[in-house]
């Protein structure tokens, strides 16, 4: 049981992130809070990255104790796929399945398991969408960034937010994001080498991605902090986004200061908490 807790609370967290997301994004467009919503988001989040504790081989070098366990309860495969499966029959017997739903239920399918086709020295080969170097992080971002959204926006009572204040949430989202998974990819860059999977860590070594991922946060902080000085957005929505980098800055710093010597069992959930943060800023943006 304590094993079995240890393996599936950093996904409970990124599901209870998911479904604070959810609500936050349906407050930010002045909607209902609807409880059926909340609950396919976080489904969908708890399936997506159940599915792939399954078929994560860089496992075996990056946590082969997380790899250990999830071999050891292979048949309990169906679970994430019963969790798919409900959280589409809830959201289309309710009548609010979207093309979001799919396209990330979709996604996350083909994140896990190999089913596109590559031609690679004259045969085809099937890879994850987690094995395409920038194709991965991109989607990541730009899915998790937008589908709280594209979904709260579908609502007949959505109020559509100022166009500035929107784009700006949405990049905060986006580009924490792409922080968060590139990072991971950081920490998981031996195993990675080790199974042949092509990241920005393994291909241009973690020190740049490191640079890479501070300019791109300092850089466009500063864009936000100009927009909000030329009054282009809000102070609210100015804050949400410095607050978010911040936080996001302070949890990966141990996946680049190994000398910290803070265990992988801390630094995981800890990584995952800057998708709490998102839904968490959200959910009081969207109070005001």
């Amino acid at each position: 049981m304590k094993t079995t807790f240890k393996m599936l609370w950093p996904i409970t967290l990124l599901a209870v992130a998911a479904g604070l997301q959810m609500a936050g994004a349906l407050l930010f467009f002045k909607t209902t809070i609807d409880p059926i919503l909340i609950i396919g988001y976080f489904l969908i989040t708890f399936g997506i990255y159940l599915l792939n504790r399954f078929t994560d081989c860089e496992d075996s070098f990056n946590c082969p104790e997380q790899k250990m366990f999830f071999q050891g309860q292979s048949k309990l495969i169906f679970f994430p796929i019963f969790m798919l499966s409900v959280s589409v029959i809830l959201l289309s017997a309710s009548g609010k399945l979207s093309f979001w739903h799919i396209l990330l239920i979709a996604s996350g399918i083909l994140y896990s398991l190999k089913l596109l086709p590559q031609l690679k020295n004259g045969s085809i080969h099937f890879n994850r969408l987690k094995d395409l170097l920038f194709i991965k992080n991109l989607s990541v971002c730009l899915l998790w960034g937008i589908t709280p959204f594209a979904v709260a926006a579908s609502q007949t009572s959505s109020v559509m937010p100022s166009s500035g204040n929107l784009a700006v949430v949405i990049l905060a989202f986006c580009i924490s994001t792409l922080i968060n998974t590139t990072t991971c990819d950081v920490r998981d860059a031996t195993g990675d080498r080790h199974v042949g999977i092509t990241t920005m860590a393994t291909k241009f070594g973690e020190e740049r991605t490191k640079w890479y991922l501070f300019s791109l946060g300092l850089a466009t902080s500063f864009f936000v902090g100009g927009a909000c000085a030329a009054g282009m957005i809000g102070r609210p929505v100015c804050i949400l986004y410095l607050a978010t980098m911040i936080w996001t800055a302070i949890v990966v710093l141990p996946i680049y200061h190994t000398k910290l010597g803070i265990p992988r069992m801390v630094t995981e959930p800890l990584i995952e908490t800057q998708q709490i943060f998102c839904g968490a800023a959200l959910l009081m943006l969207g109070l005001l």
